[in-house]
């Protein structure tokens, strides 16, 4: 693919050293080989409130929340591609990257209820989901799949 895209990573795992950060890490390592950008977002390491579903969004497209999750809406209205990487944590993501998520509900708001989408990029938008689980069913990973399609859905 020709021209620099813009990647947004978010590694959900607390920890840094685990299977989750090694795999989205070789990820990386291919995405920058290639001559892509890539910022990382990482939660566990971030000042986000949950979301409180106090409604403000649903006006202004806006979350009224003032903290590090500003820097992640303008990432994502800048963003190609977008890698979620997270353990499977009772049958579903964690809750540091389900916290960034449902901190995504403006965007889910303005596209949706406001009718104000994020404009396509040259290159279209596109998410992959990265989840790593050593649970013998695959309940956990068809809801945590469910969670970050309507991410990326927004």
């Amino acid at each position: 693919m020709r021209g620099n895209l813009r990647v947004i990573t978010i590694p959900g795992s607390p920890r840094t050293e685990g299977n989750t950060e090694l795999l989205l890490r070789e990820s990386i390592r291919a995405i920058e080989e290639e001559g892509h950008s890539v910022t990382l977002f990482r939660p566990s390491q971030m000042k986000l409130s949950p979301c409180l579903n106090c409604g403000a969004c649903e006006e202004t497209g806006e979350c009224v929340i003032n903290d590090d999750m500003n820097e992640v809406y303008s990432a994502i209205r800048e963003g190609d591609r977008f890698i979620l990487a997270s353990p499977i944590f009772f049958f579903g993501l964690t809750a540091q990257i389900k916290a960034l998520i449902d901190r995504c509900q403006s965007f889910w708001c303005e596209k949706y209820l406001l009718k104000r989408p994020i404009p396509e990029k040259p290159f279209g938008r596109k998410g992959l989901l990265l989840m790593v689980g050593g649970m013998k069913k695959e309940t956990g990973f068809r809801c945590g799949d469910a969670t970050a399609t309507a991410f990326f859905r927004s």
